[in-house]
């Protein structure tokens, strides 16, 4: 008899998954490690082969590394990445989950609850994959390395960084690293009856940043023209009107190169001209926000705070800005962009979080490419594999330290409305979708770490 950590289904171990409350915070005292120590704990007791035949090592406090030793030392490893830490809910959003979002209910074929998109539902799946070759006897070729940080949704620097050092103090370098960041997503085009399977080839950078402005304050009955307050309101109005320019860069250039044979007839003329394209891209991408995140470096002002009573002038007034920046950019050239679209020397401009610089590209010119390519359309022939500019970030870019070869994909199916469940209320996959995932890392295993020649047949539950 199993112990009460343990499940039977995939799905039900996904259920499960999501009871546990591993939430991650800017401030790691806030983190529960135990709670996290209690999630390792039953992926081992739920997952045995896995753990009887894979060397496990936990990094940092509660990441986790495993390898699979392949049979060849010539032939570079594939590594699988997923997180385990979930974003918090708020608390207000409480009574609008249809099911409570860490009780992990399994209702209407689908598998609610924090996580289930982002990203246990891809850490699961992994395993279920490995363990079910396992229980096949195959064997890798190459080596298989999974790593599983603890704090993706607060910038990776404690669980994938650490994973991504380990790995190259001794010398692996994957020939394929694959994460969360693109999935297979239906844009409800009509006339387009593909799905885009995109696969994220980079990701933007990101940045924040304070306008601060300053003035000597004083009693509210004598003000001057401008309080500290409206030298920032002003300085905030400037930055939203002035966006930074669209620009059509390689990645999205060939991912419109993908798509045009797919296309309707209604809209093959306009992508077939390159001038049409760029125009009509500039001019939606102005109205149409994901369409304006994929082109352009966006700004967004997120908080705002200033003065202390009503009849005080405030001495001082600050607005946060968050910029995701697009590859070519950088955090210097973007401040100094802001500071000249501002023209106000009233209002500095501070880095007060977060500095990161685009992603590098990974180049589709790979064997590991080439290889995820093939076995995303033999697992969903009726989509179309598109390369793709992640506009958040995930673990992945702490890889690229150790591979020139770094992916984004899992294909988790759905509409853009769909794909904003994952940080959102009501987040839930269906179990179709679910075990879609598991027969996809089947499949990859299969296809980039088998032994040349594997003749026979495979009997996989999935």
């Amino acid at each position: 008899m199993g112990g009460p950590n343990q499940a039977n289904s995939a799905e039900e171990k996904l259920s499960k998954s999501i009871r546990f409350r591993t939430v991650s915070f800017e401030d790691p005292s806030r983190e529960d490690i135990p709670e996290f120590k209690a999630f390792c704990a039953f992926l081992e007791s739920n997952y045995p082969l896995v753990h009887k035949h894979l060397k496990k090592e936990v990094v940092g406090d509660v990441s986790l590394l495993y390898e699979w030793r392949g049979s060849s030392e010539n032939a570079g490893p594939l590594l699988l990445v997923a997180h385990m830490d979930v974003v918090p809910v708020e608390p207000q959003t409480l009574t609008d989950w249809t099911h409570p979002p860490f009780d992990g209910v399994i209702s209407r074929g689908y598998v609610w609850g924090r996580g289930t998109m982002d990203c246990k539902g891809l850490l699961i799946s992994i395993l279920e994959a490995v363990e079910a070759l396992l229980r096949e006897g195959f064997n890798p070729e190459r080596s298989v390395f999974l790593a599983f940080g603890q704090d993706e949704e607060v910038g990776g620097l404690r669980g994938a960084k650490k994973i991504a050092e380990l790995l190259e103090s001794r010398g692996i370098r994957p020939e394929l690293v694959l994460d969360e960041g693109g999935a297979l997503v239906d844009f409800g085009i009509p006339g387009f009856r593909k799905l885009i399977a995109g696969v994220g080839v980079a990701e933007k950078g990101y940045l924040t940043i304070d306008l601060v402005a300053r003035a000597k304050g004083g009693h509210s009955s004598m003000p001057p023209r401008h309080t500290a307050i409206g030298v920032l309101a002003r300085a905030i109005t400037r930055l939203e009107k002035r966006l930074f320019p669209s620009t059509m860069g390689a990645i999205q250039a060939a991912a419109f190169e993908k798509i045009k044979p797919e296309t309707p007839l209604y809209l093959r003329a306009a992508l077939f001209s390159p001038r049409l394209t760029s125009f009509f891209l500039r001019i939606a991408s102005r109205w149409v926000p994901p369409l304006g995140a994929m082109l352009r470096t966006t700004t967004a002002v997120t908080m705002v705070s200033g003065g202390t009573k009503d009849n005080v002038l405030p001495q001082e007034a600050r607005a946060t800005v968050n910029l995701r920046l697009l590859p070519g950019e950088t955090c210097q050239s973007a401040i100094e962009r802001v500071r000249r679209v501002i023209k106000d020397r009233r209002v500095s401009v501070e880095i007060s979080g977060m500095a990161e610089n685009p992603s590098k590209t990974s180049s589709t010119d790979t064997t590991g490419f080439m290889v995820l390519e093939r076995t995303i359309r033999e697992c969903f022939p009726e989509a179309i594999v598109v390369p793709y500019l992640v506009i958040g970030m995930t673990d992945a870019r702490h890889y690229s330290r150790i591979s020139d070869s770094v992916f984004r994909f899992s294909p988790i199916r759905g509409s853009i409305k769909d794909m904003e469940l994952a940080h959102g209320t009501n987040e839930r996959l269906s179990i179709d979708n679910f075990k879609e995932l598991i027969a996809f890392f089947i499949r990859l295993i299969k296809n980039f770490c088998a032994s040349p020649a594997p003749h026979q047949k495979n009997h996989y539950p999935y």
